[in-house]
Formats: structure tokens, sequence, C-alpha cells
């Protein structure tokens, strides 16, 4: 579905789950889409016409309908570029082997006796450097570099009209994700704090169902704080139970419901995030049997 920002700027909202996300487009002079994972609603778009596709990062739910804009300049962050060539980067399933004791099914080389896409090399024509303005006509687009849930992972700036388009600052119920091992906890709060200093009047995200034009700033801080309020769950638990990664994911401090493998290994990954940066500040460590600990036990505080 296409929503109109301005007379020039539309949002295109997918109907197709999880597995895909929300675009932006501009018609102007230049016809240019930001995203292309949409699924179903690309058609809308008429990606034929697009002269211009900028990529946010290299997960499959905003890239995957790259193939669909054959005539279109493929850009994206250097740091986005060599993950893309990696099917598990891709699927943001990077470390399902070291966490989990099945496969995964996005991970064979067909699927349903098709050539699996994700092996299959994407082609980025151009670089997209931070602080770059792509110029549109009547339409301006700045690059923000906002790393954290990918390491090259960037926002999406329109000066004039003042809206942000945010990607997998996603704002929707089940985030922040930073799963993957280029994600940074340290960097997803950073950039959450940059983006509330632009102070945006419109926003628009990967995976929210709607435009944002309320309560922007508190809709953000309740977002970043979620991430050290899991982290603090996590931290309590230690201070009397000593666990593995697999029994602290049996907890849910991440996701309250795992329906399905992958939300499964999304909390495990994640959990990782935050072991391994409580590790960094000395508050946790790792014992014999991949036990996590944390340095001070709750009978000694």
């Amino acid at each position: 579905m296409i929503k109109k920002i301005t007379d020039r700027i539309s949002a295109v909202f997918t109907e197709d789950g999880f597995s895909s996300g929300n675009c932006v487009l501009v018609e102007d002079t230049v016809n240019l889409m930001i995203d292309s994972g949409a699924g179903r609603a690309l058609k809308e778009t008429r990606p034929e016409r697009i002269n211009i596709l900028l990529n946010s990062h290299h997960h499959i739910d905003h890239m995957g309908g790259n193939d669909f804009f054959p005539a279109a300049v493929k850009m994206a962050h250097p740091l986005e570029i060599e993950f893309m060539q990696v099917p598990e980067k891709l699927s943001a399933t990077d470390a399902w082997k070291e966490l989990m004791d099945q496969d995964c099914i996005l991970h064979a080389r067909e699927i349903n006796g098709r050539p699996n896409r994700l092996y299959q090399p994407w082609h980025i024509d151009e670089i997209m450097q931070p602080g770059q303005v792509i110029e549109c006509g009547h339409t301006r687009i700045r690059v923000i570099h906002t790393p954290g849930h990918t390491a090259g992972h960037c926002s999406f700036h329109f000066p004039e009209e003042n809206i942000l388009f945010l990607a997998d600052i996603c704002l929707s119920k089940v985030g922040p994700w930073y799963g993957g091992s280029d994600s940074s906890v340290d960097d997803f709060i950073h950039s959450i704090n940059a983006v509330r200093e632009m102070k945006p009047e419109m926003v628009v995200t990967g995976h929210y169902t709607d435009i944002l034009r309320e309560n922007i700033d508190a809709i953000l801080v309740e977002y970043r704080d979620r991430i050290l309020k899991r982290e603090g769950r996590i931290l309590d638990y230690l201070k009397d139970t000593p666990s593995t990664i697999h029994e602290l994911a049996g907890k849910r401090f991440i996701y309250p419901d795992h329906p399905n493998p992958f939300v499964v290994y999304w909390e495990k990954s994640m959990i990782m995030k935050h072991l391994e940066r409580l590790m960094g500040l000395g508050e946790v460590t790792r014992e014999e049997g991949n036990r996590f600990r944390t340095t001070v036990t709750a009978s000694s505080i």
C-alpha cells in the first residue's frame, strides 16, 4: 500500500509480514526508492521507472526486491556491501550453527526445488557515503549513518520536509534488533540519541505500520530504553542463577513468545550481545561449561 506523505514523497507499506519491510518512494525529476523489501506492494511503485535505489542495510527484508529494479543505480554503505554476498548475513542468522541445535531452512541452497536467491550475487553500483546528499530535482535526501542494527545501517533525512526514514530503527513493538555479528548495543543507543537530536517532524520506519507525526521523541526514548531494560533483566537473573545462553533464552528476556526457531535464535543472539557488553564492562564472567555469572551476586549486595 502506498501512502502519500507529500506531493513527491510516499511511504510504501508492506502487507507481507515480518519477512518484508516498508520502503519510501520519491517521484520527482529523478525517481528514487529507499529499500526494496515491500513484497507485493512493490508493483504499485512501478519499479522499472526507478532511477536510484538506496539500500539501508544488507538484510533480505530490506533489499530482497532489488532484482525488480533493472534500470536503477543501486547504492549502499561500504560496510554493508560485503555482507550482501553472505547468505547467513542476509538472513540475519550468521551465528545459527553456534547457537541452535537444528538446521536453518534458509541456509539450504535450494528451497522448494528452486535455487535459493541468497546464494546468488547481489549487485551494488555505487558506494553511499554518510552525509552524502542525493538530488532528485525538488527533493533532496541526506544519508545518515545510524549503526547498531548493522555496522553500516543508514537512515535517510529529507531536510526541506524534515522527514526521516529510519529503516530498522523500526520502533515496532518487537524491536530493537541487534543480533548480528556486526551489531552493537552501544552504537544502537548512540544512533537513537542522534536521531532524537535531529527532531524530525515525520518518521517512517521499515516495520512500523504508519507514518509517525506525534510524540516522536517519547516513542524514540521508550524504544531506546527497552535495550537497557532487557539488559537489566538478564543481569538481575544472573546474580542468583549462573546460566548458559540456552537457559537464559528459555527465560524470554527479549521476546515474550517464541513461535518459531527464528525467534528463539534471535533471542539467543541478542542475549549474547548483552553478555558480551557486560563482560566488557566487567559485570559478567564466563565460567567453565559456558555458564555466565555476574561478578557481584545478589547475596553480596
